[in-house]
């Protein structure tokens, strides 16, 4: 079929497919069509040519952040505690920073966890109820530390989170 036709007018209808060759694309897509094209290419070659590369974006990063944790004095221990306060001569602070900063956040602004200096807790907000969480952890996300810290360090801590706010 196709080998018997002849090309005299512009429209051709093959199997109910009508193809128009009068038409030609509106300007603004010839526009639109070249210039991503010319667009691909100068982005392409500017990242390509440039020697820029996120694995030296990432290392820059790493040592500017490397460069300011060592420039930065040790955090002084947190708020005075009076002898009466369980856990009095641990360092509190340390032990967040350690054990629990990283789902909490540094002052436990939150994170993955929730923030520790909102007003009301799940829970409860007594030290009691702080340590319990701390030493049988919670569901949902909240790990126990009973078989990692000591009754005088986790007395500690419910002290600690009591005090950030």
């Amino acid at each position: 079929m196709l080998e018997e036709h002849k090309h005299e007018h512009p429209t051709h209808n093959f199997d109910g497919i009508v193809e128009n060759r009068e038409r030609t694309p509106p300007i603004y897509f010839n526009i639109l069509f070249y210039g991503l094209i010319a667009w691909g290419l100068v982005f392409s070659a500017y990242f390509l040519l440039s020697g820029w590369s996120s694995e030296g974006e990432f290392k820059q990063e790493m040592a500017d952040f490397q460069q300011q944790t060592q420039s930065t004095p040790p955090r002084a221990q947190g708020a005075a505690r009076s002898a009466d306060q369980p856990g009095a001569a641990l360092d509190a602070e340390a032990l967040y920073l350690e054990h629990c900063a990283v789902c909490h956040g540094d002052k436990g602004e939150g994170g993955i966890g929730p923030d520790l200096r909102a007003g009301g807790f799940e829970y409860g907000r007594s030290r009691e109820k702080i340590a319990e969480s701390i030493s049988q952890g919670r569901p949902g996300g909240m790990p126990g530390f009973a078989s990692q810290l000591s009754a005088d360090k986790i007395q500690a801590l419910a002290a600690y989170v009591l005090e950030l706010k």
